[in-house]
Parts: C-alpha cells; structure tokens; sequence
C-alpha cells in the first residue's frame, strides 16, 4: 500500500477509535471486531471487492451495498457511519487498511499482545485456552489469538508473538534434522 494510503488510513482508523472510545469500554473493541469482519468479507467476497472498486458504480451505489451489507450483519451505527464517510471521500479501498490499523490502535491502547498461532489442524477449544492461558502468563497481557491452519506444517504449533517466531512444527524439526544431516553433525 502507498505510503499517502497508509497515511490516510491511519488518520480514519485515529478518529474512528477516538469516537469509539467516547462510548465506552466495550465499543471499541466490538467495533474493531465488527471491522475486521467486513474487511475480511469485501477482500475474500471477489464480487463484492469488483463492485466496490469498480469505477461504473457510482460512489453513492457503492456505499448503499456496503451499509446494507453491514446492516444485516448487525454492525454498530459507528461503523455504517464510518462507512459512508470512506465512500463520500472515495476511500473504500482502504477498509482493510482501516481495520488492520484500528485494530493495532485498540490493542495497542488496551495493551492486548497479538498472536498468531500456525498448525497442521485448528485447535479445539480447549487447546486454544490453554494456549492462550500460557501465552498471557508469559507476556503479562491480555492476548488476541489469530489461528491459521497449515497443513504443511505436518503437527505441532508455530506462535508469532512480538516479532518472534516459535516454532514448535514438525516440518521445522524435519527441517533442522536434514541440515544436521547435511553437515555431518
């Protein structure tokens, strides 16, 4: 993304959190929430990312289908308003920004740790606590888990936490296996 998008992202995703913030505790966690749902919906939903940027559409057609979209959805007024002020400026594109952003304003402000945990299958409910119970001990914070599921991975776990890896995988053990192999050691 151009740095003048991310630029102005980061300004709509600043004021978004200073309203949510003003509503109460739960409102901007709910509406990063809601946020990344919609974002992940228009980048995932080919149709619906065609007709949002598509430049036929008018804007005002555009935003009608985005509220409409988020109205079923249940989404807060905060968020549609948000919304028709990204479609007025012709700034739709920069929804995924806006939500990655917002999101790392609303944990940042919360002082949530990201984490990202990769296996070969998702992890049962059980399994994700535990993760996350261990995960909170050893920061000392609140901790947002984003699970992805590799089949690559063959088993085990890979964590991205604060710009560290850990990988706990079969395939990084398979991996440091044959380089031992290959040097002889």
């Amino acid at each position: 993304m151009r740095d003048v998008s991310r630029r102005q992202a980061r300004q709509y995703a600043r004021a978004l959190l200073d309203v949510a913030e003003g509503r109460g505790d739960d409102e901007a966690l709910r509406i990063r929430d809601e946020l990344r749902q919609l974002a992940t919906l228009s980048s995932k939903h080919h149709g619906l990312r065609a007709a949002l940027d598509a430049r036929e559409v008018t804007l005002a057609d555009r935003a009608r289908a985005l509220a409409a979209i988020a109205q079923n959805a249940g989404a807060s007024p905060l968020l549609s308003r948000l919304l028709e002020v990204l479609a007025t400026n012709d700034h739709l594109s920069l929804l995924p920004a806006v939500a990655e952003i917002y999101g790392e304003l609303v944990n940042a402000a919360r002082g949530i740790v990201p984490a990202e945990a990769t296996g070969a299958l998702g992890l049962t409910d059980e399994q994700e606590r535990a993760l996350v119970s261990a995960l909170k001990t050893a920061t000392g914070s609140e901790v947002e888990l984003t699970k992805k599921v590799e089949p690559a991975v063959l088993g085990g776990l890979r964590v991205k936490m604060r710009g560290q890896t850990y990988d706990g995988t079969v395939a990084a053990q398979l991996r440091k296996l044959r380089r031992s192999l290959a040097s002889g050691a």
